[in-house]
């Protein structure tokens, strides 16, 4: 039976593969940490997607969108009632000489004119408003309940009503403002507001918070809008 003897060159050739075998374990160990990397973020990836098909993503969705609900309904009274508190105290007496040995005290006030008186009772309706809708959302917040679909759908459709009053009391407050900033010489109207400069401030002040009024009720409804589709998609 013949003995197998490794030659020299064989022998030094197996020493230098049982050398390597150290080195190409390490290697092994530092190419696992990317994999291990890659399998933790595929797994991220898996359990947000769950939880997006679960609900548990669409719940907090419409809990943020809950508390953004309540906020802007509380920016919407106060949008209101600074609109209105401006314009009221908007009275302003000023001289005026009627000739060159008279002079009389003349007042600007928002009564005297059907505009204004609008626009005060208009925003005096929209801030009442917002405290019973921001009163609604607020308890239902509070109770941890989902607003049901039928009262996004009440919330849509009020706002979208009270956007509109909103609209046309800035439009018409804003209009008479302008002739009043400017004055109208094709009908014989007189600017005013170099004579009564504060009621013109008066007057600025309260439409610019008008606007914004009006821009917190568009963010109102796009937002019923969204909440009635996610619901809807439950």
């Amino acid at each position: 039976m013949a003995i197998f003897k490794p030659q020299p060159s064989q022998t030094a050739s197996i020493s230098a593969c049982c050398s390597l075998l150290p080195s190409i374990a390490m290697a092994s160990v530092e190419t696992g940490a990317p994999t291990q990397a890659t399998t933790e973020t595929q797994t991220r990836w898996s359990s947000k997607l769950t939880r997006l098909v679960s609900g548990t993503a669409g719940a907090v969705a419409v809990k943020n969108h809950e508390k953004a609900d309540v906020t802007l309904r509380l920016f919407l009274f106060v949008f209101s009632f600074i609109a209105v508190v401006v314009m009221v105290t908007s009275k302003q007496t000023a001289a005026i000489r009627v000739s060159p040995d008279m002079v009389i005290g003349v007042d600007a006030k928002f009564t005297h004119l059907a505009s204004f008186t609008y626009f005060v009772a208009a925003f005096s309706v929209i801030g009442l408003y917002s405290m019973i809708t921001g009163y609604l959302s607020y308890s239902s917040m509070k109770k941890q309940e989902r607003n049901s679909i039928n009262q996004q759908l009440h919330f849509v459709l009020l706002d979208s009503l009270i956007l509109s009053i909103s609209a046309s009391a800035t439009g018409a407050a804003g209009g008479v403002a302008y002739e009043a900033l400017k004055g109208n010489p094709h009908v014989r109207w007189m600017k005013i507001c170099h004579i009564f400069d504060t009621f013109c401030h008066h007057l600025a002040s309260s439409g610019a918070m008008s606007l914004l009024t009006s821009v917190t009720l568009l963010m109102l409804v796009w937002f019923s809008v969204c909440a009635i589709v996610k619901n809807s998609g439950r």
